[in-house]
């Protein structure tokens, strides 16, 4: 049954963020690896960004053993009363691809005469 994230307690405010944590890195992860090959400093900044929730993850659970033991409850965002999410998450490829075509299109449509181009993008 789900809770309300008030009616939580600091074990499982804790035990969520850092399935969040690890749910927000595997999303990079992923963009990571599908823009590798065509748009490598993009997916280098995809790593860097997994990187970072992988030490907020890590940092997440040192706090958590120092207060709660070693055994982390597993408790999701849908486990909790007013998360906003999605019924049926699309998977990253898919809102990778959906994102990507909208950027070209964005691109496309966009006057690039006497713009800056960020350092990363290729």
């Amino acid at each position: 049954m789900a809770k309300n994230f008030k009616d939580l307690t600091e074990r499982e405010i804790l035990a969520l963020g850092i399935t969040l944590e690890e749910e927000d890195a595997r999303i990079y992860g992923d963009f990571a690896e599908g823009l590798r090959e065509t748009y490598p400093a993009t997916a280098k900044m995809f790593d860097e960004m997994q990187e970072e929730e992988s030490g907020h993850r890590r940092s997440l659970i040192e706090t958590f053993r120092e207060r709660f033991g070693e055994h982390i409850p597993l408790i999701r965002k849908q486990d909790v009363k007013g998360f906003i999410h999605h019924p049926n998450p699309p998977i990253a490829e898919e809102f990778w691809g959906i994102w990507m075509s909208q950027q070209r299109i964005d691109a496309e449509e966009t006057p690039w005469e006497g713009m800056c181009v960020p350092s990363w993008w290729e």
